[in-house]
């Protein structure tokens, strides 16, 4: 009967374990200028309760860049080299406590030119950063994008390959210390490639013109005598 009851406890513990926190990797834009550049902004949460939250000391991450249906194969890129403008925003995750000087990634080419980029980062002081699911996202990366190639209305995905590129960690220096990443940190994010502002503003010149130019006809044929 006891033990009965203690591989009943062990199997509760288990099922806990099983079911314990995530990191979770999302992002946010999901536009760039057809023929220009832009970004996109990769975030980074946990589903932690406050008690019991995600301590963050070091990631390093992999990402992809697909094109969809009949989008130009390398019509998005990652720019080579990488801004890292993310390390002077405020919600950079390990503001003003970076370990590593920039650049803190590299861009290459696995399929198409320049589709691949892995970066990573870890806390100068070696204190974690504390991630639960009462906080608003940290910012993980700012990445910069160029559609040089693309046309207007062509499609990307952008996903975080889930290989050993792909880590985060509590401890910078103990490989066995990576926290549990949430499946849905892999699923392919889509980003459209829009009209630059000056082609879209030309186009809706273009379109009052000729608006105003019909109207001006049909008021003046309506003020023509018609004759008798």
């Amino acid at each position: 009967m006891r033990r009965s009851i203690l591989f009943a406890v062990v199997l509760a513990l288990v099922s806990n374990t099983s079911a314990s926190a995530a990191i979770i990797v999302s992002y946010s834009g999901g536009t760039v200028s057809a023929g220009g550049t832009g970004f996109v902004d990769v975030l980074i949460s946990s589903d932690a309760v406050a008690g019991t939250p995600d301590l963050l000391d070091a990631f390093s991450a992999h990402f992809l860049i697909k094109p969809v249906g009949g989008a130009v194969s390398d019509g998005l890129r990652f720019v080579d080299s990488q801004s890292d403008s993310q390390l002077g925003i405020g919600s950079y995750v390990f503001f003003n406590n970076s370990l590593t000087p920039p650049p803190i990634g590299a861009v290459s080419t696995a399929t198409n030119a320049n589709d691949t980029f892995i970066g990573g980062d870890a806390t100068l002081n070696a204190i974690p950063v504390a991630l639960d699911n009462t906080q608003l996202p940290y910012l993980l990366f700012r990445l910069d994008l160029s559609a040089a190639l693309a046309n207007p209305a062509d499609q990307f995905t952008i996903e975080l390959v889930n290989d050993t590129s792909t880590q985060f960690l509590s401890d910078a220096f103990d490989p066995l210390s990576a926290l549990l990443l949430d499946a849905s940190s892999h699923d392919s994010f889509t980003i459209t490639a829009v009209p630059e502002p000056s082609t879209t503003a030309i186009l809706l010149i273009g379109s009052v013109c000729f608006a105003a130019r019909c109207r001006r006809r049909r008021d003046t044929s309506d003020a023509t005598p018609q004759d008798s």
